[in-house]
């Protein structure tokens, strides 16, 4: 089986809309990451856009999501972790991301602060499929990992901090 692994670390400067927002007592708390697992297909006809995915306007308009015209979401998770720890959630292929905050920054709850996180692809025989990642990212900047052959399209996976 031929493994494509296209990594798409798309920063883009569209803030996804808070799903889930949960009420959090004060106080420090180590940020969260929201996993959106997206399925990409190309099929004959119109464009589709999943109505969970619509604050994605990449999704239509930027490298490599223009190669399709069908969008939907498949799981969302959210995966709670304490620094240093890695979080990690079964994907619809088998596979097991895993995400480690390694640190965030001395901005701690202002507008700037800044997270550096490493991302990982297990596969189903704990074979590394994306070996890693690692990305510095603002809280409620979504970036993409993708790449992932599934069924007759692509997965693709939006990762968004959330602190």
């Amino acid at each position: 089986m031929k493994r494509r692994a296209l990594l798409g670390v798309l920063a883009g400067g569209v803030v996804g809309s808070i799903v889930g927002v949960e009420a959090w007592a004060a106080g420090p708390r180590e940020p969260r990451v929201e996993v959106s697992v997206i399925h990409a297909t190309k099929t004959p006809g119109s464009a589709s856009v999943d109505p969970q995915l619509r604050d994605l306007p990449q999704l239509t308009r930027q490298e490599p999501f223009v190669r399709y015209n069908v969008f939907r979401l498949l799981d969302r998770q959210t995966l709670t972790f304490d620094k240093g720890k890695t979080a990690s959630c079964a994907l619809v292929d088998g596979r097991t991301l895993q995400v480690t905050l390694v640190d965030g920054s001395d901005n701690k709850g202002k507008k700037d602060e800044r997270y550096h996180l490493r991302a990982e692809i297990a596969g189903v025989t704990k074979k590394e499929f994306l070996k890693l990642l690692e990305v510095t990212a603002g809280a409620d900047e979504p970036f993409f990992v993708g790449g992932q052959s599934y069924k007759t399209g692509t997965l693709f996976l939006e990762l968004v901090i959330r602190a």
